[in-house]
């Protein structure tokens, strides 16, 4: 917005000579000053080249915010070492961590075998006391019967050759020709060779598996001895041979007591009927059972589940 000017009136008179000189002491004419007048609406700008003072206030705010910034690095660089020490350490640790977890896993590993190890030769230990301890009670004992040398070293077999197992019992049926058939007292003492008896039979299931290895040979009257004969006490009584007195039989027909007979097992098609006492210096086939014989495990071989020989 432009200045406004304001104007004043002058008025000048006629010079006079003569007055002039008389009014020399009159008062002097006053002429009318001329000033701009500005508008009060305009704001005076300053000068060029001059400087505006700063306000204390603004001076001190400006020196609080510095420091602010000055302590908000410094903390911000503290914080970051603290979090590059921190992290390093736990990098640390987490390695050494991993490191002792995977040495603690072999170690596990190692104890597993190790009491697998123990375990086996604890079992080892006893399956060889069992053995020496059947040895020591066989007074007939032979080991080539059980034992043979073969590529892989010794390999024994829980019966003796040409025996066939059944549960906890080995058992040899003879089947020779009649020069080789014996009495029912020489076909016991065949059995104690081997360090076992005539059989014992006591269960159903027994008598099934002796009756599915006997066979019929030379006339109904012939059979196989087992370990089972009459003695006479005070009564007369059905005797195993380790001493034990009958108590189920599975006869054909029952047989008269007092006559000092002995027992075949004859081939039947009922198994539960094949007993028939006969006299004991008849000569025939028979049957032998002894224990099954628990060899350490580094010298058992395949079990030998074929028929005697003859």
């Amino acid at each position: 917005m432009e200045d406004e000017l304001c104007y004043s009136s002058v008025i000048f008179k006629p010079f006079d000579k003569e007055k002039s000189k008389v009014r020399k002491s009159e008062e002097p004419v006053l002429y009318a000053e001329v000033k701009r007048k500005q508008s009060t609406s305009h704001i005076e700008t300053p000068e060029k080249g001059a400087s505006t003072p700063i306000s204390p206030v603004y001076r001190g705010a400006s020196v609080f915010l510095g420091l602010l910034c000055f302590l908000l690095l410094a903390a911000l660089t503290a914080v970051s070492i603290f979090y590059y020490i921190h992290m390093s350490k736990h990098n640390n640790i987490l390695a050494q961590y991993t490191k002792e977890r995977a040495a603690n896993q072999q170690l596990l590993a190692e104890k597993e075998v190790l009491e697998q190890e123990r375990a086996r030769l604890v079992t080892q230990g006893q399956q060889m006391n069992n053995t020496l301890d059947f040895i020591i009670h066989k007074s007939s004992f032979s080991g080539d019967k059980y034992c043979q040398f073969t590529e892989n070293g010794v390999q024994c077999t829980s019966c003796p050759q040409n025996w066939i197992q059944n549960g906890s019992s080995c058992y040899y049926f003879h089947k020779g020709n009649s020069n080789s058939w014996g009495t029912w007292t020489e076909s016991q003492k065949y059995c104690e060779k081997y360090g076992a008896k005539l059989a014992i039979i006591d269960s159903v299931g027994e008598q099934e598996f002796i009756n599915q290895h006997t066979e019929f040979y030379y006339d109904i009257h012939h059979g196989y001895w087992i370990g089972l004969s009459e003695k006479r006490g005070n009564v007369w009584v059905w005797t195993w041979t380790n001493g034990a007195q009958l108590e189920k039989g599975f006869w054909i027909n029952r047989p008269y007591e007092g006559y000092t007979y002995c027992v075949l097992s004859m081939p039947s098609e009922s198994p539960l009927r094949s007993w028939k006492a006969e006299h004991c210096y008849m000569k025939s086939r028979w049957i032998c059972e002894v224990e099954v014989l628990t060899w350490p495990t580094f010298l058992q071989a395949q079990r030998n589940h074929s028929d005697p020989s003859t």
